[in-house]
């Protein structure tokens, strides 16, 4: 059983709320998608956790698409749609996605359980996957900020900017987090790019358009 998927299964014992569980959306989601005009309407979510972001996007009329590594994760998602979208269960840095197929690809609190290249390759395809002029909302841990994190109060650096938990729920799971520069490189396919810290929270709300 994986970490995360240990995560889901306890959640669903007991309700206990952790991380992406947390009830609500945040509010930069919030306001990201008011302000947008979505042709197409169909959106991937990459690690889809319980399934509360693809629901809320269901709600105003999208196509949802889902992928997370948790077998767990992939039948809450399931079951929150109660529809035939195809939420799969695959690595989210080992699978390809499709080319020119959303206008929006979405990641929350999840692309960065992983070593630096994985995510990077994760992250390289955004781009293609995206039908032109597609949008993505993407969050990354900032590389200073996430450093004092409550799980990262004893932790391993296993490679500059990733930190690998010793204690806690995500004990043993990889976190990597970024610089501005590491992110503007990551998302230089881009034409437009919006990157906001939320100093605070140790975090990067990143979006653009194709």
């Amino acid at each position: 059983m994986t970490i995360w998927d240990n995560i889901y299964q306890k959640y669903k014992k007991d309700g206990e709320e952790y991380a992406t569980l947390q009830k609500g959306l945040i509010h930069e989601f919030l306001d990201f998608i008011q302000k947008q005009d979505f042709k197409v309407k169909r959106v991937l979510d990459i690690g889809c956790g319980n399934g509360k972001y693809l629901s809320f996007l269901k709600s105003l009329g999208f196509s949802t698409e889902g992928i997370d590594s948790s077998p767990t994760a992939v039948e809450m998602t399931k079951e929150a749609l109660n529809d035939s979208s195809n939420i799969l269960l695959a690595d989210i840095y080992e699978y390809n996605l499709p080319k020119e197929r959303y206008d929006l690809v979405i990641s929350i609190a999840a692309i960065h359980h992983g070593l630096k290249a994985q995510v990077i390759r994760a992250i390289k395809q955004i781009y293609p996957t995206l039908l032109p002029g597609g949008r993505f909302f993407v969050t990354l841990p900032d590389n200073e900020g996430s450093n004092r994190w409550a799980m990262m109060a004893n932790h391993e650096e296993i490679e500059p900017g990733t930190r690998i938990p010793l204690s806690g729920p995500e004990k043993g799971l990889p976190h990597s987090s970024f610089t501005k520069e590491e992110i503007k490189k990551m998302f230089s396919d881009f034409t437009k790019i919006d990157m906001q810290l939320l100093a605070d929270r140790g975090r990067w709300i990143i979006t653009g358009i194709k």
